[in-house]
């Protein structure tokens, strides 16, 4: 597999993953811009980190992998490592082999992230989330609830949905959607919370 940058990264032979297609990814970096430069990523059912890869060349700081599969996460490790080694900035990688839902269940503070250790506690939640789980799971709706409910995310955050665009999953009231794109078989919906609900602190703003 290759990234936009034209670095070849591996890729899982499993047929239980389906990386995120260079279209696609090409597609996020460019509507996503300079905004992720600096910015903190959660990557959810991240597979062999490709999209991780992409905005790890385009300036974020810090990566969260999470993913089940054991020798998935093998690989992605070392994806993101590869990656990393190119770039001449202090960057946090981490990646942790779990199921989902019972990850976001213990929201950021999990002893399991070391991040929160090496930086200050403002800095645990994230500005973009990225999930990309199996098209046809029930996954969607309970991560969307389990960003807000366990603090995962700040006011200024974007959730980043890639979903098949046959069946597109049911957006929680708690977020609204700012933009959403086709492509093929597959769609991006590019979420935002609702602040209407007015759950997050004037300070958990990055910028």
């Amino acid at each position: 597999m290759k990234l936009i940058s034209g670095k070849r990264i591996e890729s899982p032979l499993s047929q239980k993953t389906r990386p995120t297609s260079s279209k696609v990814r090409e597609a996020i970096i460019n509507i996503l811009g300079t905004e992720i430069n600096g910015a903190s990523w959660l990557d959810l059912c991240s597979g062999s980190g490709a999209m991780a890869c992409e905005v790890l060349q385009r300036g974020v700081k810090r990566v969260l992998s999470i993913e089940k599969d054991r020798r998935v996460v093998k690989i992605c490790k070392k994806n993101l490592m590869d990656v990393s080694n190119t770039i001449d900035q202090t960057i946090h990688i981490q990646v942790i082999c779990s199921e989902l839902i019972s990850f976001l269940k213990k929201g950021p503070k999990n002893i399991r992230i070391d991040f929160i250790n090496d930086f200050s506690n403002s800095e645990e939640k994230f500005d973009f989330v990225f999930l990309d789980p199996p098209y046809e799971s029930r996954l969607y709706e309970l991560s969307q609830e389990l960003l807000l409910t366990k603090q995962w995310i700040k006011k200024t955050s974007t959730l980043i949905c890639e979903c098949s665009s046959k069946s597109m999953p049911r957006i929680h009231n708690g977020w609204e959607l700012n933009k959403k794109k086709f492509y093929g078989n597959t769609s991006l919906l590019f979420l935002i919370p609702n602040q209407a609900l007015n759950c997050f602190d004037d300070t958990d703003s990055m910028h």
